[in-house]
């Protein structure tokens, strides 16, 4: 029986949200700038993100009707060998963001269950034989977190090839988990705002000119950690291309591409500007204290929001949104890993020709999914866990290492090919023979703007991301080198298929 269900408008909206939006983003933003996260948002936003929306949109419509996502979008506009390196390098970034999700996606289950991170808890094992030491004390907690990473990749690989339906309920609970994070944050703020305002303020963190310029924070005071701020807030927006591609199995996908990606883009906008209001409102940034990062300061922001509410430090209000705050982002991280499991190899497989792929690629489930394309995916991200975790009972630090390197390749990798569309809406718009269904870009002079804001922004931040770990007091060789690795891997891995699929070809 044949899995004929298609996304639903709301549906659609809650996987933008879900693989856009990140409550995190806030947290991230707010300890490691202050109130001075707002601005760079509003840049990212302006200038980047909302272009970056509306070329989307029109490159989806103008292909409307049309498999293969990105890929036909690049391949139509300029060509198939642009398209297949740009989608290679997209495609690649995303399966190293799966491998990095599956092992940090349990950060938030143990907030949501203990109140606490205890997947850092060394969980030591030695053994002993007749007196003599096998092996002395070893921790086994990063190579249990990795076999379970690994059973996370197989249940994906078993939901995505369930078809797009079962998919989008999946993804629409991580949707609804963000949106109810967000109201927590935006409505408990207030209440905020109001026990402030009892005591003569409105916000713990005071709001002032100053503060919106300049970080709190020692460590981002500094010229380049502020421009490293600068392109974490634009690539705060990313993921929008992923969702868009799916275009063809919307509903009504001539009514609800438009309105699924403005009516989302709109709330993500606002959400990030507000919630930076609110987290002021909560707490002051000195309550940090020794110990918090960027990975938990939206929980302990969420404590002190309840603790804020209920006039009471530690009160039960505060674990209880720690609690759900960790649930929120937990049922978030497995709404976007369905999501984007699903959409990246979709465009990838089903827009590029056949003949660059094996056999086993091209068959259709009964559920219209290619399962052999989602079983190696599968395989290469449960290889990135199994190395990780083997090499962590050997060598703790080296597997670390390991893990931070594999990570940085795609600092770079994952953006370049926001270039490559950018560049591919350019010249859809100023080809005369191709359909199109201008939003409200319509001036040659606006068209020139954004390609170059977006541009600029996103090129920014990919040569700043190169070049910082080369310079300062205590040059990162190491991290530098692999962040221009990365793409060239990419990069190289896209060049042979394409040369043996052209071969194959040719040789018909």
């Amino acid at each position: 029986m044949s899995n004929t269900k298609k996304i639903t408008l709301m549906a659609f909206i809650l996987m933008m949200l879900t693989s856009v939006f990140g409550v995190t983003n806030i947290g991230i933003g707010f300890y490691r700038m202050g109130y001075a996260a707002i601005p760079m948002f509003v840049i990212g936003g302006l200038f980047y993100f909302i272009p970056y929306i509306m070329m989307m949109i029109e490159l989806a419509t103008g292909f409307k009707g049309q498999g293969g996502g990105i890929y036909t979008w690049m391949e139509k506009s300029v060509s198939v060998k642009f398209a297949f390196i740009g989608i290679m390098m997209w495609y690649s970034s995303y399966v190293i963001w799966m491998f990095g999700k599956a092992l940090s996606l349990w950060v938030p289950l143990s907030f949501a269950i203990f109140g606490k991170d205890i997947t850092v808890t060394p969980i030591n094992v030695s053994a002993e034989v007749q007196g003599n030491i096998v092996f002395g004390p070893t921790d086994f907690g990063p190579f249990i977190l990795g076999i379970v990473g690994i059973l996370i990749v197989l249940l994906l690989a078993k939901i995505v090839s369930s078809g797009a339906g079962r998919l989008a309920k999946i993804t629409s609970i991580g949707g609804l988990a963000v949106v109810s994070l967000n109201l927590v944050l935006l409505v408990g703020g207030v209440f905020a705002i109001s026990r402030n305002l009892i005591d003569g303020h409105m916000f713990k963190e005071t709001l002032t000119v100053q503060s919106l310029i300049s970080s709190p924070n020692p460590d981002f005071q500094n010229v380049m950690a502020f421009f490293g701020f600068v392109v974490f807030a634009v690539f705060a927006y990313g993921g929008t291309e992923a969702i868009a591609g799916v275009a063809t199995d919307l509903e009504n996908p001539e009514r609800d591409l438009k309105r699924g990606i403005f009516m989302s883009g709109a709330f993500i906008v606002i959400a990030y500007i507000l919630g930076f209001f609110m987290v002021g409102a909560a707490l002051e940034w000195s309550q940090f204290g020794e110990g918090v990062s960027s990975l938990s300061a939206l929980f302990l922001i969420m404590g002190h929001l309840g603790d804020a509410i209920m006039g009471v430090e530690g009160s039960i209000l505060g674990q209880f949104l720690t609690r759900f705050a960790g649930l929120g982002m937990f049922l978030s991280y497995i709404g976007a890993l369905v999501a984007l499991s699903y959409a990246p190899l979709k465009q990838m497989i089903e827009g590029t020709p056949s003949e660059f792929w094996p056999e086993s690629f091209k068959n259709v489930n009964e559920n219209g999914v290619r399962v052999g394309a989602v079983k190696m995916q599968a395989i290469i991200v449960i290889a990135f866990i199994a190395a990780k975790s083997i090499l962590s009972l050997v060598n703790p630090d080296g597997a670390a290492k390991l893990y931070e390197l594999i990570i940085t390749m795609t600092n770079v990798g994952m953006t370049i090919p926001y270039v490559f569309l950018i560049f591919a809406w350019f010249k859809f718009r100023n080809n005369d023979s191709l359909e199109k269904d201008v939003i409200l870009i319509k001036s040659k002079f606006m068209v020139t703007v954004c390609l170059v804001s977006t541009i600029f922004l996103v090129m920014f931040g990919n040569i700043f991301t190169i070049v910082a770990p080369f310079i300062g007091d205590t040059p990162d060789y190491q991290t530098g080198i692999w962040t221009i690795i990365g793409p060239v891997i990419f990069s190289v891995i896209a060049l042979v298929i394409y040369s043996l699929g052209e071969a194959k070809i040719n040789n018909k």
